[in-house]
């Protein structure tokens, strides 16, 4: 039985979801259900007024043979758990579900905007005229207008899910059902030691690098081509767009700009970076200091009977056009900057341990796969050390794991350009480089690399962009053209339609309005209001985290079947579970297993995994195994 529940809560200037989390709205002091409307089925949505009436409605649900359907589920699922105790058998969200389908056209996935795309009855306003009333205060009229938006509401719900159902597999729904389980039933514990001394350390850094960036001169900030060449002798790769005016690709340096946006939320760069562009936007904290000060808050947060330190994990599905997760509520856990102290902070609750497993190289091996590039498919399947043999070309000799730097650059060639990656941004990571790893070569010495070495020892993989420019040329309409599509991406199930690409779990990569532009395809963003283009080597990419995704996230669902057990956090290739300490070393074998199980449309292609267990998350990435 689908029972569909939405709640009306009290809200005011101060204490509204967009000032709190989810987690400090509801268990705040001030919180109050003013009311629940609940639909049976297709029955009607009746509404039950005040926390007592709730109460004894929630009691009537045969939680063990329901699912609970809401339009942003994480929070009318997380107010039944928290605060009413209720958790049904399974979870559903049709904001999750236009995530993934009206999403990319509409540029939102609100209740309003779904239901207006979907010809539904309009949502009303009375939310908006409840602002700082609490139970008490409304008038009996006016909690009959209410009621009758919450009615409503609700039964746009039930109308969005039975329209949408069709388009998802019941692999896909229970996936949703375990992202919301993420946030609404936490698994994990913070340590508020660990991430009090890892703030006070990065107050210490930030002083250092404000000093420094306090002696360059203001007027940099200020004018768009001296900021661009500030950034450029730090390394960075500056972003660029098309001028409105003159239709010169000029710097994309503008607050409004997406690309300035971007390179805001690039954790990757340099703690110095990141103190110069808050500096041009005058914002004075950086990402990670942000995050560490609202998981201390957290990490302080009293649960009811469970004591304090919880940490849900909030996650959007389909947050990415490829279908990959992105984060949510504030706290994007999936950006937590490997080696940081917060994934020390992030520990088992006693008696449990952390496991996690990670895909190794899964989109490497994607890309391999795809294009039938038997060497580097052969090279995985083998398990030999493919960054070290791809050094060893590059330098003219042999490399080994020893060769820390000279590995280093063959692993960034591996990973970085399987999507059509240039010399330039390919230089670019590697002078920004990762975990503390950076190398600095020269444009002729990239383009070498790139093009005499790269594309020349692996010439199906250019091959498999080429094919991807022929699927989005079929997906744009063109048919008068020379060229047909290959069977690269036909034996992974891969199909163009109509301005989409179809996937083989019956999901698709959403490219609205494609069309060919003045400078090649392109395609419609309406959360961005933009243009972006679109090419082979992109929709490559696009496939290959699609795909990946589809591998591991089916290990989600079977080992839910398996053992009862949901994930706690994901990052794309990665899982991480809470298990009773007894446990950890099993279930570790059972999850390398699942990680290396090939679907059935993926015959050939060479899977493997990483990963271990321990007491906190940084631990079980190590592999610790304590």
């Amino acid at each position: 039985m689908i029972v569909s529940g939405d709640f009306e809560t009290f809200y005011d200037q101060e204490y509204s979801l967009k000032k709190l989390s989810d987690v400090e709205y509801i268990l705040d002091d001030r919180f109050q259900a003013i009311m629940l409307s609940l639909k049976f089925g297709n029955g009607p949505s009746q509404v039950h007024i005040g926390a007592p009436a709730i109460a004894r409605a929630l009691a009537k649900i045969d939680r063990d043979n329901t699912a609970w359907l809401s339009h942003k589920t994480q929070f009318d699922g997380a107010i039944l758990a928290w605060r009413f105790g209720h958790i049904p058998k399974f979870y559903l969200d049709t904001f999750s579900m236009a995530r993934a389908v009206t999403h990319w056209h509409l540029g939102s996935s609100s209740l309003r905007a779904v239901s207006e795309y979907l010809g539904l009855p309009p949502k009303g306003t009375e939310v908006e005229n409840a602002k700082g009333k609490r139970l008490e205060d409304f008038t009996p009229a006016e909690l009959d207008r209410y009621a009758s938006y919450c009615m409503r509401d609700n039964d746009n719900c039930k109308e969005i899910f039975d329209q949408l159902r069709l388009g998802f597999i019941d692999e896909e729904l229970r996936l949703i059902d375990l992202v919301m389980r993420m946030s609404i039933i936490p698994q994990v514990r913070l340590d508020t030691d660990i991430l009090a001394a890892h703030y006070d350390h990065i107050q210490a850094e930030k002083a250092r690098v404000l000093a420094t960036v306090a002696k360059i001169d203001k007027e940099r900030f200020s004018s768009n081509q001296q900021f661009a060449e500030l950034l450029t002798e730090y390394g960075v790769e500056i972003p660029m767009k098309r001028s409105p005016t003159t239709g010169e690709i000029i710097p994309a340096l503008a607050r409004g700009d997406w690309g300035f946006k971007e390179l805001l939320a690039d954790e990757s760069q340099p703690l110095e970076v990141q103190a110069i562009l808050a500096a041009r936007v005058s914002v004075k904290s950086t990402i990670e200091e942000t995050r560490t000060l609202k998981l201390g808050k957290l990490s302080i947060t009293d649960w009811p009977t469970q004591g304090h330190g919880w940490a849900p994990v909030p996650l959007k599905y389909y947050g990415a056009r490829p279908g990959r997760m992105s984060g949510d509520g504030g706290v994007n856990w999936q950006n937590i900057v490997t080696g940081s102290p917060i994934r020390s902070a992030v520990k088992a609750p006693d008696g449990h341990r952390i496991v996690h497993r990670d895909a190794s190289q899964i989109e490497a091996r994607m890309v391999a796969w795809l294009s039938c590039c038997w060497p580097l498919i052969e090279a995985f399947a083998e398990g030999r050390d493919i960054y070290s043999e791809f050094a060893s070309i590059i330098y003219g000799r042999l490399v080994t794991r020893a060769d820390v730097k000279e590995r280093f650059v063959g692993k960034t060639a591996i990973l970085g350009l399987g999507y059509g990656c240039g010399p330039p941004k390919f230089r670019h990571m590697l002078f920004i480089g990762n975990r503390g790893l950076s190398a600095a070569i020269d444009l002729p010495e990239a383009e070498r690399i790139v093009y005499e070495i790269y594309r020349q020892n692996y010439p199906e993989i250019p091959d498999l962009w080429r094919q991807a420019d022929v699927m989005l040329r079929l997906a744009a309409g063109e048919r008068a053209f020379s060229g047909a599509l290959g069977p690269f991406f036909e034996r992974a199930g891969v199909i163009p339609l109509q301005e989409a690409l179809s996937l083989p779990n019956g999901m698709r990569i959403e490219y609205p309005q494609l069309r060919r532009g003045d400078h090649g395809l392109e395609y419609w963003d309406p959360s961005r209001k933009f243009w972006p283009h679109i090419y082979g080597a992109k929709a490559v990419e696009n496939v290959c985290q699609a795909l990946a995704r589809i591998v591991v996230m089916d290990v989600a669902v079977r080992v839910w079947d398996a053992f009862g057990y949901h994930p706690f956090l994901t990052t794309h290739d990665s899982l991480d579970y809470c298990v009773p300490e007894a446990q950890a070393p099993s279930f570790d074998v059972y999850l390398e297993q699942e990680f290396a199980t090939v679907p059935r449309w993926a015959e050939g292609l060479p899977l493997a995994s990483e990963g271990g267990w321990g007491r906190s998350l940084a631990e079980a990435e190590k592999g610790a195994n304590t």
